[in-house]
């Protein structure tokens, strides 16, 4: 029995971020490639299929196997269960600020029962990563469409509190 551990994707990705995610997977791999699987001495990614295709993903051998899809609409959630023969923790903290670096607003930490906070692992909502200038026009992008689903939630809100804005 252990805790499970990751990072959500929310909202989800839209296909027009497939160049961004792409970016994103290459430093994911060349942070990994070279390394072992402490307990196994196996290298720790294994890239399954061919990354054009839709069932393409990047295999972490370690605790529960997270992966990682090669597509950018089909990355919802990255996580595994922290068990003892594997510390998968570094790995799920290490990817996931990588991602957050690409999609700050879009991912959230999180431990089944505890805070964030509480096993120290910084979270976009409340401590800012970096912004990557090298894609600042992608990051306006997002930055427009986190504004719109902010205006959707609100409008939304006045909607059901019957102060619907004209």
């Amino acid at each position: 029995m252990g805790v499970d551990c990751g990072f959500d994707v929310y909202p989800s990705l839209i296909e027009d971020l497939q160049g961004l995610y792409d970016v994103f997977l290459d430093e994911v791999i060349e942070k990994y490639k070279n390394e072992l699987n402490p307990s196994t001495g196996e290298p720790l990614i294994q890239i399954i299929g061919k990354p054009e295709t839709k069932n393409a993903y990047i295999f972490f051998n370690v605790g529960e196997g997270p992966i990682l899809p090669y597509r950018c609409e089909y990355f919802l959630r990255f996580e595994s269960k922290l068990v003892k023969r594997d510390n998968v923790f570094p790995y799920l903290e290490g990817v996931y600020l990588i991602a957050r670096r690409y999609f700050n607003g879009f991912v959230q930490f999180w431990a089944s029962g505890m805070s964030p906070a509480w096993i120290g692992v910084p979270n976009a909502k409340t401590e800012e990563g970096p912004v990557r200038t090298d894609h600042e026009h992608i990051y306006k992008m997002m930055r427009e469409i986190l504004r719109l689903v902010e205006e959707d939630r609100e409008r939304s809100t006045q909607v059901d509190s019957g102060k619907e804005a004209t």
